[in-house]
């Protein structure tokens, strides 16, 4: 029986509304650390994308709706770094590994200014519903930190603790962290951060 495939003219027509919802996400992105969420205006948006009204409202319904989309492909994009420690027979060590992803999720952030920007925001914006999505974002993260210390404990890589606790108090870290290097004319390699990160997280400041 033959097998059933997509027209080509589907598949472009898909990958067009990708390449221009993205579009959108990324002027509004600018717009937002810009301008702040109470500040930023959908007019504003659609002159950053250069498209017309219409095709906004074809991808979202609102400020607000865009804003979560913003915050949504945050989120996407830190969970496709955050990858499982390998513990099997030639795996390299945990905390290579771990070295690794932390490099990658702070390149993720602190490249991308506007992103970054957005993210801080949290404590400054006065607007209820940008607050609230804010807030979910971050119990979200919360909870992925939560789940790999949870793991890290149970592979023998760090010892047992509260995991809630300690990743409240670990996002904190990486959150001052980020606003460091956002607020720097240039931000340091990130290899340097992440290692003063990954030592300050494992062993603390005490002199060894």
């Amino acid at each position: 029986m033959a097998r059933s495939s997509v027209p080509v003219e589907d598949v472009r027509a898909a990958s067009q509304r990708a390449a221009r919802r993205s579009q959108i996400l990324e002027a509004a992105k600018h717009v937002f650390s810009e301008a702040g969420y109470h500040g930023a205006s959908i007019h504003a948006i659609i002159e950053r994308a250069e498209i017309a009204r219409g095709t906004f409202y074809l991808y979202f319904e609102s400020k607000e709706a865009v804003f979560g989309a913003v915050l949504d492909e945050a989120m996407t994009g830190l969970r496709r770094r955050i990858v499982r420690i390998e513990t099997g027979l030639g795996a390299r060590s945990p905390k290579d590994q771990l070295t690794d992803m932390v490099s990658s999720l702070l390149e993720f952030v602190v490249a991308d200014r506007p992103l970054a920007t957005v993210l801080l925001s949290s404590s400054s914006t006065p607007d209820a519903e940008a607050a609230a999505r804010l807030a979910a974002f971050y119990t979200e993260v919360r909870s992925v930190i939560a789940l790999s210390l949870e793991t890290g404990v149970q592979i023998g890589l760090l010892r047992r603790c509260d995991p809630e606790l300690t990743a409240a108090a670990l996002l904190g870290l990486v959150r001052g962290i980020v606003e460091h290097c956002v607020s720097r004319g240039e931000s340091p390699p990130i290899e340097d951060v992440t290692r003063e990160l990954i030592d300050l997280a494992l062993v603390g400041v005490l002199a060894r």
